[in-house]
């Protein structure tokens, strides 16, 4: 049993590893590369393997680092099912087609401003995809059940089990003659996810986990939570805009659902809360109709009709005129745009109208990759550009680190457990954090490596 790892190697985006088996090559995610330029170029590399060759795809969740780059695994010939929980299918296909549209606006604005000036080939790159190549992709989609066992032929079957990260979220475990091999997608975590907890695996023989943030202990929920009500309860006091960057898919709704608690039970004043992002109100609606994946209360409140995401003050702005009359704000309001790591989206707009504020206050909630615009403003920047306009950040920004939708270091050991000691294949992380990793798990009697991109290994 074979495995080859086309992303998610040595960095956290673009998940993709193939897991090859009595003549079968299962595809484990197939996901985008994200980033600044020299990490998004590795999206138009050729896959290190062929992608008609390809029986089967096992979609974990519907994040774009998982699921980006299977229209262009259609494109070049894939034919095979893609299996996936249903919410991780509706969740796929309004992520395809927002990452399609903004290509295509993309070039088409950089044409514009090209215009007639002689231009060197590759000076503008084409889409990778666009809106019409969605379908074909979308068409090759079978729905499966948690804990339903899946048929992929020559013994090879795979079991679809609750990973607590997003809607649908899943991790996999695959019985072969060979041996078994669970694969973690990205696992949730335990304390501050709205969704079910991660179920335990069985005993395995090789394990491919996530290690996002496998070198640290996130804050607790209550002290998380605390951190947040004084951030928000200053802001306002300030009188300034309140904006917080956040992923269209599970952030947001996160940080609804808290706000909509701490405004009913009076943590917070009731200000205006402004949604702006397409993405995210249709993301929000589909949290809405998910009530049996969800922790009480949430459950409850769903199958009984009450809404969790939906602070008593809020407003979703969905087209651009909309968004753009919130430049004209004169009064405190929460504003939640995407992106969430500030490298394109509306929230860029809105940094470039209130970061130079002292009023206005800037609030992360989520991962931020090296090399964007996020992690330069956690990590201090006092000077930022934004479509052209040179800023000095005088907004006052904070972290908040508890809400991560990502298991932290004990919640993978933990869930580790339940796989005896089987081989670490460590994936999706930073190379310090991989490296941490891997010394805390062979201390403790488990065999752990780092996976390399492109590079096969023997899993059993």
């Amino acid at each position: 049993m074979k495995l080859l790892s086309a992303g998610a190697a040595l960095t956290v985006t673009g998940s993709c590893h193939r897991i090859e088996t009595r003549g079968r090559r299962i595809l484990v995610d197939c996901g985008l590369f994200q980033g600044p330029r020299e990490i998004a170029r590795l999206n138009r590399e050729p896959f290190p393997f062929q992608p008609r060759e390809i029986d089967a795809v096992l979609l974990t969740h519907g994040h774009l680092d998982h699921c980006g780059r299977l229209p262009l695994l259609a494109e070049q010939g894939f034919r095979g099912p893609i299996y996936a929980v249903r919410s991780t299918r509706s969740i796929t296909e309004v992520i395809l087609n927002d990452a399609a549209k903004l290509q295509q606006e993309d070039w088409e604005r950089a044409m514009r401003k090209a215009g007639n000036k002689p231009r060197e080939p590759g000076d503008i790159e084409s889409p990778l995809y666009v809106p019409g190549d969605i379908p074909k992709t979308l068409e090759l989609f079978r729905e499966v059940g948690f804990d339903e066992s899946i048929d992929l032929g020559e013994g090879v079957r795979a079991v679809f089990r609750p990973a607590g990260h997003i809607l649908g979220s899943a991790f996999i475990e695959i019985e072969t003659p060979d041996g078994r091999v669970v694969a973690s997608g990205d696992l949730g975590n335990r304390e501050s996810s709205i969704q079910q907890n991660a179920e335990r695996p069985r005993e395995c023989d090789a394990v491919i986990v996530e290690s996002t943030y496998a070198d640290r202990t996130h804050r607790t929920l209550p002290d998380t939570l605390e951190e947040f009500r004084s951030v928000i309860r200053k802001g306002v006091e300030t009188g300034g805009v309140i904006m917080i960057p956040s992923f269209a898919l599970e952030r947001a709704q996160i940080v609804l659902y808290h706000i909509n608690r701490m405004m009913r039970e009076g943590g917070i004043p009731q200000v205006d809360v402004f949604v702006d992002s397409p993405m995210a109100a249709k993301m929000t609606r589909l949290y809405q109709e998910s009530a049996n994946e969800f922790k009480e209360p949430i459950a409850a409140d769903l199958a009984a009709g009450r809404d969790p995401f939906e602070p008593p003050t809020l407003k979703f702005t969905v087209d651009a005129e909309e968004s753009k009359k919130l430049n004209d704000l004169d009064c405190c309001a929460i504003i939640i745009a995407g992106s969430g790591m500030m490298t394109g989206g509306r929230i860029l707009h809105h940094l470039r109208n209130q970061l130079h504020k002292p009023e206005a206050s800037l609030v992360i909630v989520g991962y931020q990759s090296e090399g964007t615009l996020g992690r330069r403003l956690v990590d201090g920047a006092r000077h930022v550009r934004i479509y052209g306009t040179e800023i000095d950040v005088q907004a006052s920004v904070h972290t908040i680190g508890g809400l991560s939708a990502h298991a932290d270091k004990d919640d993978l050991l933990a869930w580790l457990e339940g796989t005896g000691n089987a081989h670490a294949w460590l994936v999706h992380g930073e190379l310090p954090v991989m490296k941490t990793f891997a010394g805390l798990l062979e201390s403790r009697g488990r065999a752990a490596t780092m996976v390399e991109r492109g590079r096969e290994y023997d899993l059993v």
